[in-house]
Parts: C-alpha cells; structure tokens; sequence
C-alpha cells in the first residue's frame, strides 16, 4: 500500500519511534515502506515519514544505480537499527528528503560507521557501512529520533531556508 509521506511542519517528523517486537507484522510495513518509497522516487524511507512511530527505515538505491552502474545497489529494511561507532573522518555531502521537498544542503556526517540493526528474519546483524550507504543509513536513522537533515546544517543556511520551509509547512496543510 502507498502510504501518504508527512511534510516537514508535521509533529508525527518530531517524535521518537518505539522499538519494534518480533510479533509486530513488520513485514507488511516494510512491504509498504518500500511501495510509498519507490512510487517517490527517493531512495530511502523511515517509519515516520508515513506516521508509523516504529523503528524501522528501508533504503533501496536502484534509482541511483540506473544512472551510475558504479554504484552498488543496496535494497535493505533495518529495523530497530543502532549506530554504535562513528569514525572521526568527517564528510560533507548534499542531501535531500521525501519529507522536505526541492531542498537540498550540505550535510556533514561521519565517513563510516558501525551498525547493529535485525533484518526480516528478525536475525541480529552488525556491520560497517562507508560511503553511501552510511550516508542514507544516518538520514533515515535521524528520523527514528525526531531529527531531520536541517537541524545539521549550517544555522545561517537554516534561517535562508526559513521562507522555503514555511512553504512546505502551509502547503502540507492544505
């Protein structure tokens, strides 16, 4: 099912997303998640961009590797995910999302990072991720704690955004 995508100015963005327990029916919200993701056109989704408070984002980059076949495709649901090392080296890159559109800033996240997250099977996996797919990886797990990518850029850059995002906030309520 296509779930409608919440905009930024929506509370549901703001919130922290509860853990997921092996007998929740994550399957059909993955299922979901990976459908609204690609009838978006974005290549990664968080339980609470569609109003699901629950610990669970889906990346898929097909859409990246159809223009640039350098790029591993990654189509990978983690749910109830934890960072639990970050590297020191720092990288700056531009990013977008499906909740604050037309918008993109440059974004400063660690280069690698060491993930523990449980898949579909629910089996307990912990690996590092570099390059892209610890770049969506942090995004969508922002989400799951009420953070969105323009709380960390610049201040300065905030307040030039301030007239785009008020947009964004009175068309979402229409």
């Amino acid at each position: 099912m296509i779930a409608s995508i919440y905009k930024y100015g929506s509370s549901v963005l703001r919130k922290k997303s509860a853990e997921i327990s092996e007998k929740e029916d994550f399957v059909l919200l993955s299922e979901n998640l990976f459908e609204t993701l690609s009838n978006s056109n974005g290549i990664g989704l968080a339980g609470p961009q569609i109003g699901v408070l629950k610990r669970i984002f889906v990346i898929d980059t097909s859409l990246i590797t159809q223009k640039d076949n350098s790029i591993e495709t990654i189509k990978q649901v983690y749910i109830n995910p934890s960072i639990v090392w970050r590297s020191e080296e720092l990288i700056v890159y531009s990013e977008g999302c499906l909740s604050i559109p037309e918008i993109y800033e440059e974004v400063e996240r660690p280069e690698r990072i060491r993930v523990k997250y449980h898949d579909l099977q629910f089996s307990s996996i912990e690996k590092e991720l570099e390059g892209l797919e610890a770049r969506i990886f942090q995004h969508e797990f922002d989400h799951l704690i009420g953070v969105l990518f323009i709380d960390r850029i610049n201040p300065l850059k905030r307040i030039q955004l301030a007239s785009k995002l008020k947009k964004i906030v009175k068309a979402s309520k229409k």
